[in-house]
C-alpha cells in the first residue's frame, strides 16, 4: 500500500510514519518506481509502534523490543513506575498548592521555606474524600515522533528561484567589474556558472546558517534530526539529489518530468527525496512581512548590479585626457562594446591590428580604413578636446562599412570621461541610442552631454543604408563613383 493509505488505515500521520522509518522501527518495501511499498505486516507494526509510543514508551525502548533485548513486561514495569513517580510528584504539587491557598498568605508574606520541603518530601497521602484522577483525553502520538518537512510548493519553490536569480545578478555584477559586458555574455554559460557556484555554496551556507538568503526570507529553515546544523558533505548530497530528482540534472524532457513528480510529491504532502533525515522548518507565513523582505532584498540586489553595471561602462581614465589616455579608454571601451575588436590605439593614438587568433576564419569585408587614416587629434593645453576621423575612395568595386561602431565607442572614451558624465546606464543609454537611430545616410550633427558629434558623408553613384552601416557602388562600370566621410567628436566648453 502507498504512504497514502498506510497513513488512512492507521490513523498515524506521514510525517510520524517518516519518522519511524528514520528511527530504524518501520522497513518498507521500495516499488520499481522508488515508491514505498507497505504491508500489511508494516501496518500492524505501526499499530503497535503507535500503541506503546502513545502509552510512552521511548523509542529506544523499542528498539530493544524488536531485538528482543527487552520483554515488553519489563518495559510496562518502568513506564508504570515512571508514571508512579509523577503522579506523586502532582500530587504532592497540587497538595502544596491547596494548603498554600487555603492559608491565606499574600506574596508579600509568603514563606516558602516550609513549601519546598513539603515539594522534596516523599509522595503525600490523598486527603480522605478528594478525587485525584479524571479522565483525561487518550494521549496523542509525542510531537518528537515527527521530522518537521515543510512541503509547501510556492513557498520553496520561490525561495529557490530568488536564490538563482539573486546569484545570477551577482555574476552579472561581477562580470561587468572586470571589464566585460554582461549582455554579450552567453546566457547557457551564465546558467551553468550559477548551478556550479550553488553547488558548493549552498551547503557552506547551510553548514553555517541552516538557511540560504532566499530561505532566510521566506521563514525557511533546514536542519539534521537533532536540530542540529548539517554538515557541508550532508548538504553537498542534499544539493545533488535535489539537482537530480528535481531538476532532472536539466537534461531536455527529463528535467520537466523531474520537475513534475517534485510538484506532485508537494501537492501530496510528501517529503522529497532529498530532504530524507533533515528537518525542513517553516516560519509562519506572514504575507506582508515577507513579501517586504522580498522586495527590498530584490531591490537591493537590483540596484547593486545595476550600479556594478554602471560603473563598468565608464572608461578607466575622467577628466581631462591625453592621447595615450584616450587611447586606454577607447581601447576599453572597444572590448566592452564589441568584445573582440580587430583594431585598437597604441599609446600615441595611432591604430595598431590586433592579429587574428590561429584558426580564425576571415571574412574580407572590404579594404581596412584604418591602416591609412588615422585619429586626428585636437589638444588645448594637453588635454584631447576633439578626435576627428575621415576617410574617401573612388573607382571602387567595395562595399564601403561605415564605422558606426568605431564613432559610438571614441564618442563614449572621450565624451563619457568627463567628471560630469552620467553614471547611471539611463544617461549611456541615452548617447548609444542617439548614435544607433542618427542618419548615417545624409549626415548629422548630434548634442550629447557637453559633446558635439558631427557626421559629414558624400557620395556619387553610392547607395548608402544607415540601417545596416554599408554603402555601395551603383556604377556598373565602377569607373565613376566617389563616397567619402568624416566624423569629429569635439568636447564644449
Amino acid at each position: 500500500m502507498t504512504s497514502k493509505e498506510m497513513e488512512a488505515r492507521s490513523g498515524v500521520p506521514r510525517a510520524n510514519i517518516r519518522y519511524y522509518e528514520s528511527e530504524g522501527l518501520l522497513t518498507p518495501a521500495r516499488a520499481k518506481n522508488g515508491y514505498r511499498d507497505y504491508s500489511e505486516a508494516d501496518l500492524a507494526l505501526l499499530e503497535k509502534i503507535k500503541l506503546l509510543r502513545r502509552l510512552g514508551i521511548g523509542v529506544e525502548e523499542l528498539r530493544e523490543l524488536q531485538r528482543g533485548s527487552r520483554n515488553l513486561t519489563e518495559a510496562l514495569d518502568s513506564r508504570m513506575a515512571s508514571l508512579a513517580g509523577e503522579r506523586g510528584t502532582l500530587e504532592r504539587v497540587e497538595q502544596v498548592c491547596g494548603e498554600l491557598r487555603r492559608s491565606g498568605q499574600t506574596f508579600e508574606t509568603l514563606d516558602p521555606g516550609p513549601c519546598l520541603s513539603a515539594l522534596d518530601a516523599p509522595a503525600l497521602p490523598a486527603a480522605e474524600g478528594m478525587v485525584w484522577w479524571k479522565a483525561p483525553p487518550a494521549p496523542a502520538l509525542p510531537e518528537t515522533d515527527a521530522l518537521p518537512v515543510y512541503t509547501g510548493l510556492s513557498r520553496r519553490l520561490l525561495a529557490r528561484l530568488f536564490d538563482e536569480w539573486g546569484m545570477m545578478f551577482f555574476l552579472m555584477g561581477a562580470i561587468a567589474l572586470t571589464g566585460h559586458n554582461p549582455s554579450l555574455t552567453s546566457g547557457l554559460a551564465l546558467d551553468l556558472a550559477v548551478q556550479s557556484i550553488w553547488l558548493f555554496l549552498e551547503p557552506l551556507l547551510l553548514r553555517l546558517f541552516g538557511t540560504t538568503p532566499g530561505k532566510a526570507l521566506l521563514g525557511l529553515r533546514i536542519t539534521g534530526r537533532n536540530g542540529e546544523k548539517l554538515t557541508y558533505s550532508e548538504g553537498f548530497t542534499r544539493h545533488l539529489l535535489l539537482l537530480w530528482h528535481g531538476e532532472g540534472f536539466f537534461i531536455p524532457i527529463w528535467s520537466w518530468i523531474q520537475m513534475f513528480r517534485t510538484a506532485r510529491r508537494c501537492w501530496n504532502d510528501e517529503p522529497q527525496p532529498w530532504d530524507v533525515d533533515t528537518a525542513y522548518e517553516a516560519a509562519p507565513f506572514r504575507p506582508l512581512r515577507h513579501a517586504g523582505a522580498m522586495v527590498l532584498a530584490s531591490a537591493l540586489i537590483l540596484a547593486g548590479a545595476k550600479a556594478a553595471n554602471s560603473y563598468s561602462q565608464l572608461p578607466p581614465n575622467r577628466g581631462d585626457l591625453t592621447v595615450a589616455e584616450f587611447a586606454e579608454n577607447y581601447n576599453r571601451q572597444a572590448a566592452y562594446i564589441n568584445q573582440s575588436p580587430s583594431w585598437i590605439l597604441d599609446e600615441t593614438g595611432a591604430w595598431k591590428r590586433i592579429p587574428d587568433p590561429p584558426g580564425t576564419v576571415v571574412v574580407n569585408l572590404g579594404r581596412d580604413w584604418q591602416s591609412d587614416h588615422p585619429f586626428r587629434y585636437t589638444l588645448e593645453n594637453g588635454a584631447v578636446r576633439a578626435v576627428a576621423l575621415e576617410w574617401s575612395v573612388e573607382n571602387t568595386e567595395e562595399w564601403i562599412y561605415l564605422p558606426v561602431i568605431t564613432i559610438t565607442t571614441a564618442a563614449t572614451a572621450l565624451i563619457w570621461a568627463r567628471e560630469d558624465a552620467p553614471f547611471w546606464t539611463s544617461g549611456h543609454r541615452a548617447l548609444v541610442n542617439d548614435l544607433t537611430e542618427a542618419d548615417w545616410e545624409n549626415g548629422f550633427t548630434l548634442r550629447r552631454d557637453g559633446a558635439v558629434i558631427t557626421w559629414e558623408v558624400e557620395s556619387r553613384n553610392f547607395y548608402i543604408n544607415g540601417d545596416i552601416g554599408i554603402a555601395f557602388s551603383t556604377d556598373d562600370g565602377k569607373t565613376d563613383n566617389f563616397f567619402s566621410w568624416r566624423c569629429t567628436i569635439a568636447l564644449e566648453g
